[in-house]
């Protein structure tokens, strides 16, 4: 029986600079367009991904980490920023790990913790940090219940992003896997 052979360096230096280069790009560019904010650290959060499914866990985590310490030195949109570091950029990483989780239930309300102690940690920070308390000026419209209306649409956003995740990996098992694997031979 044949074992199965490593990616050798150039391979692995090739692949994590494509998606951490992509990402970076990702979160420049889009975290300019209003609206966009949030798209920008889901989508280079996949892509990171991609570099967890091909090298590991290990290297994945590098190239959310390069990514991230990235974004903060070259983007201009700290809140896009804040977004991948805090949760967006490792959530396809841990998230394989939460799915192993027996009850759906307990899944879910897993996730739905893990994104409240993120969203509130980076809010926490871009406010007191970072002095970005126009955030909540910003919801001076929206009443004293603002911020938790936000968090419940943000909670919203998360679980359709999980859903995405979810439908996305079998997708790229059985479409983009083989195409990527060919063209790598």
């Amino acid at each position: 029986m044949a074992e199965k052979q490593s990616p050798g360096i150039a391979y692995i230096v090739s692949l994590c600079g494509i998606m951490c280069g992509l990402s970076l790009a990702l979160m420049f560019c889009l975290g300019m367009i209003p609206g966009f904010e949030y798209v920008s650290p889901a989508v280079a959060g996949v892509l990171i991904w991609v570099v967890r499914e091909r090298l590991g866990v290990r290297y994945g985590l590098v190239s959310y980490a390069a990514v991230g310490i990235l974004t903060m030195l070259f983007t201009a949109n700290y809140e896009a920023s804040m977004m991948y570091i805090f949760l967006l950029g490792y959530y396809p990483i841990v998230r394989q790990y939460l799915m192993k989780l027996k009850y759906p239930v307990l899944r879910w309300i897993s996730k739905l913790a893990l994104y409240a102690a993120a969203a509130i940690a980076c809010y926490f920070v871009l406010i007191n940090i970072f002095g970005m308390s126009q955030l909540l000026e910003d919801m001076g419209e929206f009443g004293q219940y603002g911020q938790w209306v936000l968090l419940g649409l943000g909670a919203v956003a998360f679980v359709l992003y999980d859903i995405f995740l979810g439908l996305y990996y079998p997708f790229y098992e059985k479409v983009l896997k083989p195409k990527i694997s060919k063209r790598m031979k």
